[in-house]
């Protein structure tokens, strides 16, 4: 399997959005703007398309704040198709961000994932990423606080 991180082109838009699983006109309006400018950042976000073989699999998210976050620090976050989820994707796709974030003088990447979801720990643990511990009650879902597992990756 070959795995490609590159910008988005105009005509993925859809796929992406599916992807991403925004399904209302609202949220795919709130991604637009993201979506347009891919591969470049805008405020504090960075969005970038994720292939295997040529196809459209995932969308990867690099965040930086200046105003909370030191320079040369980053956090990840990853969609990856349902129909695509162990695959191999999630650690593709922490490695790729990795490479991309040392080229452009990261020093530090972190990604967080519910207790719940063990591939991705797992994804994070053969990409070398290092537990870093328990984000308490992170995100609520239906109404239940959620703990969250953290991970980085440093140089």
């Amino acid at each position: 399997m070959n795995f490609e991180m590159r910008p988005y082109k105009p005509e993925e838009f859809e796929r992406a959005c599916q992807v991403r699983g925004l399904e209302t006109s609202e949220a795919q309006q709130r991604f637009k703007a993201r979506f347009d400018s891919s591969g470049t950042w805008l405020d504090h976000y960075l969005h970038f398309a994720l292939l295997r073989d040529g196809k459209l699999i995932g969308d990867i998210q690099l965040r930086h704040c200046d105003k909370t976050m030191p320079d040369g620090s980053g956090h990840i976050g990853l969609d990856i198709a349902e129909d695509e989820r162990g695959k191999g994707a999630g650690t593709a796709a922490l490695n790729l961000a990795w490479e991309w974030a040392v080229a452009n003088s990261f020093h530090r990447l972190e990604g967080s994932t519910s207790e719940e979801n063990v591939a991705m720990q797992k994804a994070f643990e053969k990409a070398g990423w290092e537990y870093e511990g328990r984000l308490k009650k992170l995100f609520m879902h239906d109404g239940v606080a959620e703990d969250y597992l953290s991970f980085a990756k440093t140089i």
